[in-house]
Order: structure tokens, then C-alpha cells, then sequence
């Protein structure tokens, strides 16, 4: 295997030989190329692309850090390829001790390489196409209609806003921060005493974690999600296509998406609509959640943090005005 990224990439081509004896395979027939690679202070984990024979394509999966969640994480990857095969990839050798894994690589692009720079009708169409991924998943884990109790979200608002004005908790451009949690917690009575849908949630559903190619959508990096309202997942994917792909001139005031991306993914996303209190509540919290994660010094930010911040202020002055 011919490889540039030394340390990591040898590391997980190192445990090949074992995974292989687990699938039946040849370990010597299949040539390794890196697919992808993150590595920074909390994260390192590569991918290899796995040629074998008679064209069969895998994809190698090693995690270094972090340490924790791997097992979880394959815990709900096998779960979800259980109930819900056609969404997500097949998974043929796991090592949870060395966090390694092998799995069916997903044909496709990532949904936030296929949104970037796209118009809106076509934007319209992968949401849709996104959306039914969703509704497929959610459905096959399905737990019970609710009645949608908007007090956790609120207590845990309470706590963030309490940081802040303590100083345990610093966030760029804290008196408007402040201004936009009140804005929520004064318009929390329309979310009242409202019937929502519970599933099983992916847990990280980002726009990076569905791949979409001509014949389909599959979802990837399950996080071991619990039986909550479905607008958990939907908020997640939601607000990063808003901050990072929706054209927010089209935005109108007090909203999180514009009409047009609305009305596409619940063509898709049919379990429950746009008007759901879960998804009306939890759209606009992740809005506040994406900019008390980021650093609130400029130069403490990354360049894509440093993007996100610069798109995520005008779509909260649409928000919450």
C-alpha cells in the first residue's frame, strides 16, 4: 500500500489481516488507497478505500480518538442496518478494542458537497430526497406519539443562559445572545400541549452524514441516539443546511429556512409536518446551540468554524430579529 499519511493510515492498514479473517477474506488480495483523514486535538480517524476482487470495493474505518463512544456508535451502525438495510451501509468486520471497523463504502457525495453552490431547485431536490432518508429511518424506529414537553429544552436554555452571565461560559457577542434566548423563552407557550412523533434519533445527523448518489441516499455515523422527538434529527440537519447553504435573503423574519427549503423536505419527511412543535422549538434552540459551540474569540476558530460564524449571525438576526 502506497500511502502519504504515515502514522494513522499504517495504524489501520495494520489491522486489516484481522478484520479480513473475520470476513472470510484473503487479506493480500485486497490493495488499500486513503479515502479520508481527520486528525486534530479531540479526533483521529481514517478511512482506506479497499479494492479487492471481482471489483468489490470496502471501505476501513480506524479510529484512534476518541477513545469513547466507538462501541456505541457500532452498537447503533449494526441496529440501524438491522431495521433499516436499504438506508445505511453494510458493516462486515468490527474491532471494537482497536476501534476499527469495515464496512460497504457508500456510493455518492456527502449532501453538504452536493447543497454547496447549488441553486435553489436543486437544493429543493436533495433536501426532499434527504427528507425521505429521514422519514424512512424514523419510521422503522418509531416509539409513540407525545405530547411535546418544550420544559427540558427550556431548563437546559435556562442553565446555558446562566452560564453565560456567570462568565463559566463565554460566547461571541453575549448581549445579543442573551437577547436571543429571551426571544425563545417568550414565544415557548406556542409549543405547549402539542402532539409530536418520538424515534429513535441518529444522534449527529449533519449534512455530512448522508451520502446521496442517483440510485439513493444512505446515512453514515450513527451516535447511538435515545427515543426522543423526531425534531431532534431534523433540527441538526436543518440548521446546518441554513447556516451553511441556504440562501438567507430568502429567509423570512422570525423563521430558520426559507419556504422553498421548507416545503421540499416534508415532501419527503412525511411522519409528522413543519408546523410540529418539536420541530418548530428545536430548529431554533440549535441555532443558539450552533453559536454557544463555537470558540468566542475570532481567533480561537478554525477556517470552517470562522465560516460558520460569519453565516450564523445574519440567520439569528433573521431568527430572533
Amino acid at each position: 500500500m502506497e500511502m502519504q499519511e504515515a502514522d494513522l493510515g499504517r495504524a489501520a492498514w495494520a489491522l486489516w489481516p484481522a478484520l479480513a479473517a473475520q470476513m472470510g477474506e484473503d487479506p493480500g488480495a485486497w490493495r488499500a488507497v486513503p479515502l479520508a483523514r481527520r486528525e486534530d486535538a479531540r479526533v483521529a480517524t481514517v478511512l482506506l478505500r479497499l479494492d479487492g476482487p471481482d471489483g468489490r470495493v470496502l471501505v476501513l474505518k480506524h479510529q484512534r480518538r476518541p477513545e469513547e463512544g466507538f462501541a456505541e456508535a457500532m452498537s447503533a451502525h449494526l441496529e440501524a442496518m438491522e431495521i433499516y438495510p436499504q438506508g445505511v451501509p453494510a458493516l462486515h468486520a468490527l474491532d471494537v478494542d482497536a476501534r476499527a471497523c469495515v464496512m460497504d463504502l457508500a456510493p455518492g457525495q456527502p449532501l453538504s458537497v452536493m447543497l454547496e453552490g447549488a441553486p435553489p431547485e436543486v437544493q429543493a431536490g436533495l433536501l426532499r430526497r434527504a427528507g425521505a432518508w429521514l422519514d424512512g429511518y424514523h419510521r422503522a424506529t418509531l416509539g409513540e406519539a407525545r405530547v411535546f414537553q418544550p420544559k427540558f429544552t427550556l431548563r437546559y436554555l435556562d442553565t446555558v443562559r446562566g452560564e453565560v452571565l456567570e462568565g463559566a461560559r463565554e460566547v461571541a457577542q453575549k448581549e445579543r445572545f442573551l437577547a436571543c434566548i429571551e426571544t425563545i423563552f417568550s414565544a415557548a407557550a406556542r409549543y405547549e400541549g402539542r402532539q409530536t412523533m418520538t424515534a429513535r434519533t441518529h444522534g449527529d445527523l449533519h449534512l455530512r452524514n448522508l451520502l446521496l448518489d442517483r440510485a439513493g441516499c444512505l446515512g453514515i455515523d450513527f451516535a447511538a441516539g435515545r427515543v426522543v422527538p423526531v425534531g431532534h434529527d431534523i433540527a441538526r440537519l436543518l440548521a446546518d443546511y441554513a447556516i451553511l447553504h441556504a440562501p438567507q435573503e430568502r429567509i423570512a423574519r422570525g423563521e430558520v429556512l426559507p419556504d422553498f427549503a421548507r416545503k421540499a423536505f416534508f415532501e419527503g419527511y412525511t411522519l409528522v409536518g413543519p408546523d410540529d412543535p418539536s420541530v418548530g422549538l428545536l430548529l431554533r434552540n440549535r441555532v443558539l446551540a450552533e453559536w454557544w459551540g463555537l470558540p468566542a474569540r475570532a481567533e480561537a476558530r478554525s477556517a470552517a468554524q470562522a465560516r460558520r460564524f460569519v453565516q450564523l449571525m445574519p440567520l439569528a438576526e433573521r431568527v430572533f430579529g
